[in-house]
């Protein structure tokens, strides 16, 4: 999981993370996050295709566009070669099941501006837009 999202985060664009992760980082913040609800794996074989991890918001957010705490934060990542092959269509439908029976009552994926890829994934899937800033687009689902 650490490579799949480094190789990501080397070619830029599509995630607001900048630093790399290793085996640590990558089991606090999405297999074993505070706030976790699940996190799932796709792969082939023994490569990894993609992850994509649901965890309630953060009820003590200092920043802006603070979320509810019954809303949850998604994050996908699909490996650059796998994209467009349904990875994270089938994520999804798992991650929406955990997040019925957690009760979540929105899921927000918030978006790069730039990341056109992402965005159309989203709205593809059910997301709508609810919010717009300067660098990101923030759509949400309703898994109810």
């Amino acid at each position: 999981m650490a490579r799949l999202i480094n190789e990501i985060i080397a070619i830029g664009g599509t995630t607001a993370h900048r630093r790399l992760f290793d085996e640590r980082r990558v089991l606090a913040e999405f297999i074993a996050a505070k706030r976790g609800i699940c996190c799932f794996v796709a792969t082939d074989g023994a490569q990894i295709l993609g992850f994509q991890a649901l965890e309630w918001c953060d009820p003590d957010w200092p920043g802006e566009d603070r979320l509810p705490e019954d809303w949850a934060v998604i994050g996908t990542y699909v490996a650059p070669g796998a994209q467009g092959r349904g990875v994270g269509r089938a994520l999804f439908l798992e991650t929406a099941q955990a997040a019925r029976t957690a009760g979540v009552r929105f899921i927000d994926a918030t978006i790069r501006r730039e990341n056109a890829g992402g965005q159309a994934f989203y709205g593809g899937i059910g997301f709508v837009d609810y919010r717009s800033g300067a660098e990101t687009v923030s759509k949400r689902f309703a898994p109810g």
